[in-house]
């Protein structure tokens, strides 16, 4: 059984260059990873401006309104929505509570994109992938690390 998408393009302006990634490279980045992993696009939406309020953009009110069943939607990068994550989990949250995953066809590293994908990996909401431990755990832990007695920072001040 494939899984059923909508997927959703908009023109990703870079920051520092001023370049574009266009909807018609995003597209067949999009059309290249459904027909790799099985999955039928059932509407593309797409909005030719983009703007950091996610969901008052003509194309995603549209995408929110559609009326068929689907399993996710595609994107070719999480950039094509926002590179905010304040702004993005409301539209998360909405997706999640319509139990839709998102997907994007790009895999990128920066936090926005990892963040994205640890909040739909396998129905999980955003949780920390690891809870880190405090100074003093670390340090009962390992006996060898020691506490100094006093912290010198005059010397260090004083090179300066």
């Amino acid at each position: 059984m494939s899984k059923k998408a909508i997927a959703y393009v908009s023109d990703i302006v870079l920051g520092r260059t001023g370049e574009i990634i266009g909807r018609a490279e995003q597209k067949r980045a999009i059309e290249d990873h459904a027909r790799e992993n099985g999955i039928e696009i059932l509407a593309w939406f797409e909005d030719e401006v983009w703007a950091e309020d996610v969901v008052t953009r003509p194309g995603i009110q549209k995408l929110l309104g559609f009326d068929q069943p689907y399993d996710l939607i595609l994107v070719e990068r999480v950039w094509a929505l926002s590179r905010n994550t304040g702004v993005l989990q409301g539209f998360f949250a909405e997706l999640s509570s319509r139990k839709v995953k998102l997907e994007a066809a790009t895999t990128l590293w920066d936090c926005v994109s990892q963040m994205t994908r640890h909040f739909f990996a396998k129905g999980r909401g955003l949780k920390p992938v690891a809870v880190p431990a405090t100074a003093s755990e670390v340090v009962a832990e390992r006996p060898h690390i020691a506490r100094p007695k006093q912290l010198q920072f005059l010397p260090l001040l004083r090179k300066a």
